[in-house]
């Protein structure tokens, strides 16, 4: 678990609170507030925390403060503004703190929380965390919200054990203690890495080439295909001799049709990756009726 605080201009900039902070990885920083009316709030601190926290390498997480009687769309694009203003990167988390109704009832404030997490996740890319607190979530307040990586403030409960209200089966951060005027907290995460790893922006793996399927040729019927994690595609389909045959693409391009089976086959074809280091199976079924099993340990280069 991971030591970390929560500030906003209550304490002030950097200079007025790192002292009493301690020893900390990570911390979340107050950055807007979107009031009911129009009135729109910005932490005067929050430049100055952002940037301190880069410059002595710890954890980003930049949350706004949430006003079901708002527009979620407005919400989320004064934050995301803001957010660009004093510089997003990768790395960064963000929150929705979601502790008042505005009046509304719990139908109203979940839905308007689940508008407002779908749009931070859209626009920026990563799972928002959301701050609650026990009872406010019990009331559901935050039904349908689940999914969402949890900050509890529970304060009741010892460090690094809260409680976790539904609709959640576990927590992200736990909010334990109020001292020193500083907000503390503990995430429930190995390292620094790990933690913005899954809570930063979230980089999608680049896909292989679509596959030109007007020039793999090969005239084969019962076509099965596998990846590898690396890359690496392998189809096989039976050719009209009967025999299972295989071409495989790699970063080169596509291979040659090469006679892999050492029997007839018939039927259809199965091919799994058993290993992320080239291992994978193939089954086919021999004009006998017997099924067939052949390995390769090469990402499907050689059968045996």
């Amino acid at each position: 678990m991971l030591a970390g605080v929560d500030v906003s201009s209550f304490q002030g900039p950097p200079g007025e609170w790192v002292s009493a902070a301690g020893d900390f990885v990570w911390a979340g920083v107050k950055l807007t507030e979107l009031q009911p009316g129009g009135t729109r709030y910005i932490n005067p601190d929050a430049q100055a925390d952002w940037d301190y926290l880069h410059a002595h390498g710890k954890g980003r997480v930049a949350y706004m403060f949430g006003h079901p009687g708002t527009s979620a769309t407005d919400t989320v694009s004064f934050f995301v503004n803001e957010l660009n203003k004093i510089g997003l990167r990768d790395s960064d988390a963000v929150c929705l703190d979601l502790e008042v109704t505005d009046g509304y009832g719990p139908a109203h404030v979940s839905a308007w929380a689940d508008q407002v997490q779908s749009q931070l996740k859209s626009r920026l890319h990563r799972p928002p965390l959301l701050y609650t607190f026990i009872d406010f979530a019990k009331e559901g307040n935050c039904a349908g919200l689940g999914h969402y990586p949890l900050w509890i403030a529970d304060p009741s409960s010892p460090r690094g054990h809260p409680r976790v209200p539904e609709p959640w089966k576990t927590w992200a951060i736990h909010q334990y203690d109020i001292s020193g005027n500083i907000d503390r907290d503990v995430s429930n995460y190995a390292t620094q890495h790990a933690m913005f790893e899954e809570l930063g922006k979230q980089v999608q793996p680049t896909p292989p080439p679509e596959p030109d399927m007007t020039n793999i040729g090969g005239n084969v019927s019962a076509v099965a295909a596998t990846i590898w994690p690396n890359g690496r595609i392998v189809v096989v389909g039976i050719g009209t001799d009967s025999f299972v045959w295989r071409r495989a693409w790699s970063v080169q391009g596509w291979g040659r049709w090469q006679k892999v089976s050492t029997t007839k086959a018939k039927g259809t074809l199965a091919l799994i990756v058993t290993a992320a280091d080239g291992e994978g199976k193939m089954y086919y079924i021999e004009h006998s009726g017997e099924t067939i099993e052949i390995s390769t340990k090469d990402f499907g280069t050689t059968w045996s």
